[in-house]
């Protein structure tokens, strides 16, 4: 037992490793996709503080700080499907 827990914790390690590896292969190709904040834009008049109206308009939009929201819902959906398929749908009384 305990050889088979070795073996498997060795194994985890290399996959960690691995795929830790692979994000950081791949990061520079998704950043350019996530970028986080205001569009890019010629600062116009200051409206707030030290922010022009794009820069107001973003703060007060999450799609802006986070892009990939869309895909979070949706697989939020998806695997939700995929356990009514497995349980069925909620019951209540």
């Amino acid at each position: 037992m305990a050889i088979q827990i070795a073996a498997l914790r060795d194994r985890m390690t290399r996959r960690v490793a691995l795929g830790g590896f692979g994000a950081m292969i791949a990061a520079p190709a998704f950043a350019e996709e996530c970028r986080i904040g205001p569009p890019q834009h010629a600062k116009g008049p200051l409206v707030w503080m030290d922010m022009d109206q794009v820069e107001l308009d973003a703060a007060y939009d999450q799609s802006f700080y986070a892009p990939l929201l869309r895909q979070d819902v949706e697989r939020w959906a998806s695997n939700s499907d995929s356990v009514r398929t497995r349980l069925g749908m909620p019951q209540r009384e």
